[in-house]
């Protein structure tokens, strides 16, 4: 039996999301997406499932891994002011002109369709992703310096610089922070 992956959806976006699959990218960089099975149980936790689709095959997360490096890639571009790759830029331009994803009410609740349900997802995602990395949020985007999350900071001020400052990365260096200070002799 597999043990699906802890997914954190906490970027802000559902782009950035799609990115944060990738865990401590900085050290050991992690893959949250290890199987085609992963595919399948993150589109479910992001909200991108379709009821009844075909499971996940192998080019389907060749496919959205693709999509993820040049979203990331993208994002590293913007926090260092640079231009995008034309490379990066065309793969996430083919994702979104496939048809996405189509919301339908169906007993009072949302129900997701699709022909192709994973090429839907993907153009669903690319273009959170168009709207994220030319936008406004585009000036927010930031990077943990925890665990290299990628997300967007939606504080007031714009200022926040870990992923979550309650109970994960920010908390945990307040902490050590706490902790230095009462061992450093006065």
């Amino acid at each position: 039996m597999t043990v699906q992956p802890d997914f954190a959806f906490i970027a802000g976006t559902p782009a950035l999301c799609l990115v944060d699959t990738v865990g401590d990218r900085e050290n050991t960089a992690t893959d949250r997406l290890r199987d085609p099975a992963d595919l399948d149980a993150w589109m479910a936790a992001a909200g991108l499932g379709v009821d009844g689709a075909q499971p996940a095959s192998l080019d389907d997360l060749l496919r959205t891994r693709d999509l993820r490096e040049a979203i990331y890639r993208c994002g590293l571009a913007i926090i260092d002011d640079a231009p995008f790759d034309p490379t990066d830029t065309r793969c996430i331009n083919r994702h979104a002109q496939q048809p996405p994803l189509r919301p339908q009410i169906e007993g009072g609740a949302v129900a997701l369709h699709a022909d192709r349900p994973i090429e839907a997802a993907l153009s669903t995602l690319a273009a959170d992703a168009i709207a994220t990395i030319t936008g406004p949020a585009r000036r927010r985007i930031r990077i943990c310096p925890e665990c290299a999350m990628m997300f967007v900071d939606t504080s007031r001020p714009g200022k926040r610089r870990w992923c979550s400052s309650a109970t994960g990365c920010g908390n945990r260096a307040k902490v050590r922070r706490h902790r230095a200070k009462r061992l450093q002799p006065e």
